[in-house]
C-alpha cells in the first residue's frame, strides 16, 4: 500500500473520530465536563491568524484586555446554541477592555462563514486552516473557551457552552486574577 494512499485514509479517520466524541458529549449532557488545563496560570499561547475579513490578527495585539477565546465549529449544534449568549454578553461589554475571539477549528471556511453571518457576531472570529492553534491550548473538543488576564495569562479553561452568568464569573476571575494570586503570596 502506498504511503500517499494511508495518509488520507489516517486523518479521514481521526477528523470522524473528533466529530463523534464532540456529537457525543453534546447529546449526553457532559457539554459542562470541567477539564483542568495545564496551561492556567501561564501565558497563553501566541498566535497570528486571518481573520473572516481577511484581517492579520494576533493573541499580541489583545495585549492589556481582558480576552476570551472560544474555539467553535459550523457543525457543532453545543455551538450554536452559545453563540447568542456570546454575542450578548460581548455587546453588553462593548467600551470595556474585555474582548472576545472566536477561533474556527475543523471546519470548512465556508461553512464557518455562513455560520458568522447568521448569528451575526461582531467580536473577532478567525479560521484555524491547519488546526494547529487548537493543538496549542489543548482543545479536546468544541465549544471550548480559555479566559485571559489583561496580562495575556490564562486563568481558565472551560470546556461547553457557556452561559451569560459563566461569562462573567469568568472575566471577573480574570480581571482580578493578579490581585488573588499577589494577595496568596504575600499572607
Amino acid at each position: 500500500m502506498k504511503i500517499s494512499n494511508v495518509v488520507p485514509k489516517i486523518l479521514t479517520i481521526l477528523i470522524i473520530t473528533l466529530l463523534v466524541y464532540a456529537l457525543w458529549t453534546g447529546l449526553t449532557g457532559e457539554e459542562s465536563i470541567q477539564n483542568p488545563s495545564q496551561l492556567v496560570g501561564k501565558p497563553a499561547p501566541g498566535f497570528v491568524l486571518e481573520s473572516f475579513d481577511g484581517e492579520k490578527v494576533s493573541l499580541s495585539d489583545f495585549k492589556g484586555k481582558t480576552l476570551l477565546i472560544n474555539f467553535w465549529a459550523s457543525w457543532c449544534h453545543p455551538c450554536k446554541e452559545e453563540a447568542p449568549t456570546l454575542e450578548r454578553v460581548y455587546t453588553s461589554l462593548s467600551g470595556k477592555k474585555i474582548e472576545f475571539i472566536g477561533i474556527n477549528i475543523m471546519d470548512d471556511k465556508r461553512s464557518a462563514e455562513k455560520y458568522i453571518e447568521s448569528f451575526g457576531e461582531k467580536f473577532v472570529n478567525i479560521y484555524d486552516p491547519e488546526n494547529r492553534v487548537h493543538l496549542d491550548y489543548g482543545v479536546g473538543g468544541v465549544p471550548e473557551t480559555f479566559f485571559l488576564n489583561p496580562d495575556g495569562i490564562v486563568t481558565a479553561k472551560h470546556r461547553g457552552p457557556l452561559t451569560e452568568k459563566m461569562i462573567m464569573h469568568y472575566i471577573e476571575n480574570a480581571i482580578n486574577y493578579n490581585l488573588s494570586n499577589e494577595e496568596t503570596d504575600n499572607p
